[in-house]
């Protein structure tokens, strides 16, 4: 197993973005459940453009600045990405029922 060793500064910054995402982890399902009813409609391989998906969570952050927001946005993104192929696995496993 790897260890990592950080400098005190490196851990304090470490904490402050954990201590980031949790503390935006309402508004993060707020945007997840957001983009997910906005953009039901659309085919699958649309739902999954990283690019559209910041675009759409750039304004849920805008309280925040630098790598906090890059780092909640991105955790955001990846919430979206689990939920989407979540929903199509249901979705080939009913067609194969």
């Amino acid at each position: 197993m790897t260890e990592f060793v950080r400098t005190a500064e490196q851990e304090a910054a470490y904490q402050h973005l954990i201590t980031a995402r949790f503390r935006e982890a309402a508004r993060i399902d707020e945007a997840v459940e957001a983009f997910l009813v906005a953009h039901a409609n659309l085919p699958f391989e649309n739902r999954l453009d990283f690019t559209g998906r910041k675009e759409f969570l750039l304004p849920f952050f805008s309280h925040l600045s630098g790598i906090e927001r890059a780092m909640v946005v991105s955790q955001a993104a990846f919430k979206i990405s689990d939920r989407i192929w979540q929903a199509e696995r249901e979705r080939l496993e009913a067609e194969d029922a």
